[in-house]
């Protein structure tokens, strides 16, 4: 028997690889395909029941459940590129942790900073997130964090020039009413500045998403089988650019408020 080198180790190790993660993906293809068809209406927000206190529960460890994900679907690139486009008195509405802060000392436009959300313990983090980046030299804006509800912003008519949420719609109650309240916020020039997740180009997927999604909102708090590109709508934005990324199930997005709305 010829010996055993490490080519064949690696050869092995990549074969029982390969076998784990076709098991693993087929097992999780072969429980979507054979769940019980979804509740009607199972994708209109007014019918999704939210879940606020997850997000409460998981601030401890969320950034550490959810970096591979993003990593692996270069989210942080999305981000990046988001950012990039904000300018002037900026408001970032259900900051979560803090994951944009990094991308927000890369762009000199930015004159001033409010990050908000409605759960403290996941603000915290992201405070503590942007002291540890302050303290090692970042540059950041004038910056403040506030708890506040994206469906009902305390705040001033038209008193930003960019309003960002990355990741949000998902959580909220009523979707429509948050974007309603970020175009009130955001200067009649101004832009809001979207990346979200939800119902995608194939049918077959969107089934996929329609299944699990009652199982994904208990254990993340998000619904992430909503429309968003037709919510943007309802709520009278118009769309300037947009892009979709992982089978049309990410949205990358520029909006700004209607001229009727301002």
């Amino acid at each position: 028997m010829p010996p055993f080198t490490p080519r064949h180790f690696m050869l092995l190790t990549t074969g029982l690889g390969v076998y784990a993660t076709t098991a693993y993906a087929s097992y999780h293809a072969y429980r979507i395909y054979s769940a019980p068809p979804p509740a009607p209406g199972i994708a209109d927000p007014a019918r999704q029941e939210a879940f606020p206190g997850v997000f409460d529960a998981l601030a401890p460890e969320y950034d550490g459940k959810i970096g591979w994900d993003e990593w692996l679907m270069r989210v942080g690139s999305r981000r990046k590129e988001l950012v990039e486009r904000a300018s002037g008195s900026v408001l970032e509405v259900s900051t979560g942790t803090g994951r944009n802060l990094e991308y927000y000392t890369q762009n000199p436009a930015i004159k001033r900073l409010t990050l908000t959300d409605t759960s403290e313990p996941m603000l915290h983090k992201a405070y503590n997130r942007f002291r540890s980046m302050t303290s090692a030299k970042h540059s950041f804006p004038p910056t403040s964090f506030e708890i506040m509800n994206v469906q009902a912003l305390p705040l001033n008519d038209r008193q930003y020039d960019t309003v960002i949420d990355t990741f949000g719609l998902c959580s909220c109650s009523d979707p429509v009413a948050a974007l309603r309240e970020m175009a009130r916020c955001c200067k009649p020039d101004g832009r809001v500045l979207l990346l979200e997740h939800g119902r995608g180009r194939y049918g077959f997927l969107n089934d996929a998403l329609d299944k699990t999604a009652t199982e994904h909102a208990v254990k993340w708090g998000c619904w992430w089988n909503r429309d968003i590109d037709g919510l943007v709508k309802k709520a009278g934005l118009e769309i300037v650019e947009m892009k979709t990324f992982h089978f049309g199930t990410t949205l990358w997005m520029v909006a700004k408020p209607r001229t009727r709305d301002v």
